[in-house]
């Protein structure tokens, strides 16, 4: 050992730290009587405790999801300051993110801004769920494209997963009995609220009503899946793991449904319990393809119920 390296300490690569699981140093000291030395590798004496780190971490997507289901309580209006300050949260908490290097907090601050922006500035005419999300998930894959590489896990957002096993066709089946025999029931308490859709539904001819509700349904339930068991259920569990990360997503996916179908408190719970049962198929499937085939059963059923009504 050369002596200009005696009594030395030297930081190990991020390779090794990520091998010992932990921030360490090589210390080469003098061993007693001279001659040789020996070199220890010892932990790194860090300033920052580990648990503040780990807040630090989660806080950008934790902000993002709550600002997001902030929007859905104040609703489509940015004219007040509710809606103003929810929006402006969120093109904050993204440009912080990006200037920070935190490149996955600030592609999924991209998309949820994108749809916030959308539903407020869209005429109300063509502003109708899911046209906002579409145009989110849009700005998200855009973004998350550009960024490929940048962030951990691109491949995995979006996978739709192998091939559903039996169990999990069970699975999916049981969900959409469940979940359609819960929305009928629903809504005989509470029927759909029509608004000015409701006229262009009644207008149209039966084999037109079909294409509207496979798209409605399809598509709807694609937006949902990418945004939430896609985007936010990976950004979260990136930071917290993966069942904190269902829970959070499901009560996020709950709140969107404060003015949706079902709505009202009620409804809020039941597309909690949805989302977290969806959450939940996410992991166990593997990809977004079983919660979204469920998802789109559910779709239709929501829009058999509006028609019906309606008509």
């Amino acid at each position: 050992m050369p002596s200009r390296y005696m009594n030395e300490t030297f930081p190990l690569s991020s390779r090794y730290e990520n091998l010992l699981g932990m921030a360490t140093d090589v210390a080469v000291r003098e061993a007693e009587g001279g001659g040789h030395a020996n070199v220890v590798i010892r932990p790194a004496v860090t300033s920052t405790p580990r648990w503040l780190v780990a807040v630090g971490r989660s806080l950008p997507p934790l902000a993002l999801v709550a600002l997001i289901s902030l929007a859905a309580l104040v609703g489509r209006d940015v004219s007040g300051w509710p809606g103003r300050s929810v929006l402006a949260g969120l093109v904050v908490v993204t440009l912080a993110c990006a200037v920070t290097g935190r490149t996955g907090s600030a592609q999924l601050g991209l998309g949820l801004t994108a749809t916030v922006a959308a539903s407020a500035l869209l005429p109300w005419q063509v502003g109708w769920w899911p046209l906002p999300g579409v145009v989110g998930v849009a700005v998200y894959l855009v973004s998350h494209l550009a960024m490929r590489g940048r962030a951990a896990g691109h491949r995995t957002i979006l996978r739709f997963g192998r091939r559903l096993t039996a169990a999990e066709v069970w699975v999916v089946v049981g969900l959409v009995v469940s979940s359609a025999s819960v929305l009928l029931v629903f809504s005989r308490l509470a029927p759909p609220h029509l608004g000015t859709g409701a006229r262009f539904l009644v207008a149209l001819s039966p084999w037109s009503l079909v294409a509207v509700g496979v798209a409605f349904a399809v598509v709807n339930a694609f937006v949902e899946e990418v945004l939430f068991r896609g985007a936010v259920l990976h950004h979260l569990a990136h930071v917290l793991g993966s069942w904190p990360a269902v829970l959070v997503q499901a009560l996020a996916f709950g709140t969107l449904h404060l003015n949706g179908y079902p709505y009202g408190l009620a409804g809020m719970v039941l597309a909690a319990v949805y989302g977290l049962l969806l959450g939940a198929l996410r992991l166990r499937s593997g990809g977004l393809l079983a919660p979204w085939i469920a998802h789109v059963c559910a779709d239709a059923v929501i829009f058999v119920l509006i028609v019906h009504t309606a008509t």
